[in-house]
């Protein structure tokens, strides 16, 4: 097998097993029907400690004009929205990103049975861009790599810091869905708020 090109540079490409998030995604909602959302919401607010939960079905539809993700303006309509006053924490963060990898076991002082594991991809059965909200970030998932700019099959998804940059400001309707829950964008959201917006 060829080793270099003819000037004598090593030839090298990019190669490696690949999962393919969405066939993944589908294996793990016909594990978890629809009915299960909720109860996984549920399992995940409790196995983070927190000691509130409420759901909300918010029937807003907010204005387009002004989004950083442009494409995601068909998600500005109805969600089902989620709290509980648990934040997410880095180790959260680490573990929705490997989807039956995660984190949970061994840590101190609680169980995280289903905090952000594959149970969370339940959420795929409301939306195709599920989002939530925690401290001074949202996140925003995008495994079929259409509506978030520069999605890739290695990095589907985006943080946004709300509070730099004045992204609010500037970005006035991306954010307006994610006022509730006593959130103002002004100041670390103490808790985690799920969105599963159904796309218009």
């Amino acid at each position: 097998m060829p080793n270099g090109t003819a000037d004598g540079e090593v030839a090298i490409r990019n190669f490696g097993q690949k999962v393919d998030l969405c066939a993944r995604l589908r294996e793990v909602l016909r594990a978890y029907p629809e009915a299960a959302l909720l109860r996984e919401m549920v399992q995940n607010a409790d196995d983070a400690g927190a000691s509130e939960f409420k759901v909300i079905l918010d029937l807003r539809t907010h204005s387009a004009s002004s989004l950083c993700l442009p494409a995601t303006a068909p998600f500005q309509g109805p969600a089902l929205l989620t709290y509980n006053d648990a934040v997410f924490t880095d180790t959260d963060l680490e573990s929705i990103q490997q989807i039956g990898g995660s984190k949970k076991a061994g840590e101190a002082g609680r169980t995280k049975t289903g905090r952000f594991g594959v149970g969370f991809c339940s959420c795929y059965h409301a939306t195709d861009l599920p989002s939530f909200l925690s401290r001074d970030f949202i996140a925003v998932l995008d495994p079929h790599c259409e509506f978030l700019p520069n999605a890739s099959h290695a990095e589907p998804g985006k943080l946004l810091s709300f509070m730099e940059n004045s992204m609010v400001k500037r970005f006035a309707d991306q954010f307006e869905p994610y006022r509730v829950f006593g959130c103002d964008l002004r100041s670390e959201f103490n808790g985690t708020a799920t969105h599963q917006e159904s796309s218009r």
